[in-house]
């Protein structure tokens, strides 16, 4: 009897431990040690995958002349310990001519009607496309073989492209494409690479003053090699700078568009919507994410950052079902004392009754969750 009660007792540890999960921000086991940007968890079957911007990360590539090697997959069985899988979409080799050479910034996989989507966002001065461009490939498999649907040319320009299927089968795309233009949207036919309806405007970063020299133009203050490429300008709002990072879901009738700004560090907010189209109404404040002491400085603005926090930046998001069935986000945390190596960070989203995002500081200390 004693050895039965022993054994139910052992049984019933065990259950418990495994109705818990722990985690604790950055997470960075099996992942690059040089660092990831830009993390899209995603669940797959039993498992979860992870693409990310590999390293180099910008501004290195320019300097150095070192690209990353593609859209990169890990996965994992616990979200804490991740395994490198492959570049399911290596880029080009030099000379091919082809747009999508260089910079695979940001990429996103999206499951949509059986069909893996493997977006990227890219550039080739050499082939006549400077900046960044958007693209994607297409498989019938996670891993692979991915055909580049958009192979002989973008999809359009700008960054940080990704896609959102609404409850009708249409398809949207969203990324951003500047300041004036900010995060915009248009129908996608995913099988030809065309967009169906003229990109539109969803939002844009905040007002911004310019200071003008006597002559009219506007004063320019040097970058980071010492060229003058940024106007000099005074900001109002926590994502005056710009806006990037979009993603979009739906919940209860209510389309969320998550974004992104690097005014105060690295944060993300949110617009809500009644329909994919708008119109898209801005929350005031940032929900999640980390400032820089620095960059408040620097850009004008208060600094209203948690100084305990080890992070200074923690933006970019995705949003992912996670181990508690709930909505998650995946984005990359820059710590303050590892300032090159931006890891994965991620937390439960908190919904409040009237479906208003609650205000989240990104976790830093172990967590425990509860699962059903």
């Amino acid at each position: 009897m004693k050895k039965i009660s022993l054994l139910l007792l052992a049984g019933l540890v065990v259950s418990l431990a495994a109705a818990e999960f722990r985690y604790q921000n950055p997470i960075s086991s099996g992942l690059d040690p040089l660092g990831v940007r830009d993390c899209q968890v995603f669940r797959d079957g039993d498992r979860w995958y992870m693409t990310a911007t590999a390293w180099p990360h910008w501004p290195r590539q320019e300097a150095w002349g070192i690209f990353n090697p593609g859209v990169v997959l890990y996965s994992s069985d616990n979200l804490t310990d991740w395994k490198f899988e492959k570049v399911i979409l290596p880029a080009p080799p030099a000379g091919s001519g082809k747009w999508y050479q260089r910079r695979f910034w940001a990429p996103e996989i999206h499951r949509i009607d059986g069909k893996y989507y493997a977006l990227f966002n890219a550039s080739n001065p050499d082939a006549g496309y400077p900046g960044q461009h958007t693209g994607y490939a297409v498989s019938d498999n996670l891993f692979g073989p991915y055909r580049v649907v958009t192979d002989e040319k973008p999809l359009s320009n700008g960054n940080d492209f990704t896609l959102f299927k609404d409850d009708d089968g249409k398809v949207w795309a969203f990324w951003n494409r500047g300041r004036e233009f900010g995060i915009g949207y248009a129908q996608i036919d995913l099988a030809t690479g065309r967009l169906l309806t003229e990109p539109q405007s969803a939002i844009q970063p905040d007002r911004v003053d310019y200071a003008m020299n006597p002559d009219g133009t506007p004063t320019m203050e040097p970058g980071y090699d010492g060229r003058p490429v940024r106007k000099v300008a005074k900001y109002y709002g926590w994502d005056s700078i710009g806006i990037e990072g979009a993603y979009v879901i739906k919940r209860n009738g209510t389309y969320y568009l998550f974004y992104s700004s690097w005014t105060r560090g690295y944060e993300i907010g949110y617009a809500t919507a009644p329909a994919v189209t708008g119109p898209w109404a801005k929350h005031p404040e940032p929900f999640y994410g980390e400032q820089s002491e620095q960059a408040c400085r620097k850009n004008g603005l208060p600094y209203t950052g948690d100084p305990a926090s080890p992070f200074n930046q923690v933006g970019h998001n995705e949003i992912f079902t996670g181990p508690d069935g709930r909505l998650w986000l995946s984005c990359h945390g820059i710590l303050k004392d590892q300032p090159e190596r931006p890891m994965l960070v991620i937390d439960p989203l908190e919904f409040e009754s009237d479906g208003r995002l609650r205000k989240n500081a990104p976790s830093h200390t172990p967590q425990v969750i509860r699962l059903k």
